[in-house]
């Protein structure tokens, strides 16, 4: 899959080039130099495989990016990532000590990238593995981010399109078990269907979320043998 990533400079030439029905998935990456390339190659690789479920190479490969950005602006995606990634782990070994790196990594982002809205989506997502009032806090914040999109980051480096965000608030309600909440903020974009087509990884996730809070178990199961044979793992579990 990585032989779809292309490296380009430009960011014009970047926004033209996956412009919708350009690209089925857009990983297009913006550089600005040779250890940047090779972090956000890292980062790109560190997606796919956390999507195909393989969390501990995920970690690694983002651990590695991290290293080749020490000091430079791009450091900030990747220990966001990271932070990411460790509060995923913490979830499904029930680690406390990965919980305490992925707080403390988000602790430390200062928004000299990311945006405020990305920021507080990262800390909320985080807080749901141990403070329940953090649900309705995290919904608000991601009905706030569709009105205001300028409260996140949609260079590619973060997100490429709003609904990411609304689908990575609706894939940690699920995981965390907010079912009720989940169902709730699903319903407040349900006549947003086409923001959830734009690539293939988003509307993937759309899809398993839909079905995780709509659909019977049989088609959830259908679902979840399709997604494994097709690399989405993690949609999977959202799915079931």
């Amino acid at each position: 899959m990585l032989r779809r990533t292309v490296l380009v400079a430009s960011p014009f030439l970047a926004s033209a080039l996956a412009a919708p029905g350009i690209s089925e998935d857009p990983t297009l990456i913006l550089s600005a130099s040779e250890s940047e390339t090779s972090a956000r190659l890292l980062i790109r690789a560190a997606t796919l495989t956390q999507r195909a479920g393989r969390l501990n190479e995920a970690l690694r490969l983002t651990h590695a990016g991290r290293e080749l950005v020490r000091g430079q602006l791009y450091e900030e995606i990747a220990s966001a990532y990271l932070a990411v990634l460790w509060g995923e782990y913490a979830l499904l070994r029930h680690d406390r000590s990965a919980l305490e790196e992925a707080q403390e990594l988000a602790r430390g982002l200062r928004g000299r990238l990311l945006r405020d809205g990305d920021l507080q989506q990262i800390r909320l997502q985080l807080a749901l593995l141990s403070t329940p009032s953090a649900s309705s806090r995290l919904c608000q914040l991601t009905l706030e981010v569709w009105q205001q999109p300028e409260l996140m980051l949609l260079d590619g480096s973060w997100h490429w399109a709003r609904g990411g965000f609304i689908v990575k608030s609706l894939e940690s309600l699920i995981l965390t078990t907010y079912l009720a909440q989940a169902r709730e903020l699903f319903q407040a974009f349900a006549g947003e269907v086409a923001s959830f087509q734009l690539y293939e990884a988003l509307r993937w996730g759309w899809h398993a979320i839909r079905l995780r809070l709509l659909a019977p178990p049989e088609e959830r199961r259908a679902f979840r043998r399709l997604a494994c044979s097709r690399g989405y793992l993690r949609q999977a579990i959202v799915a079931l």
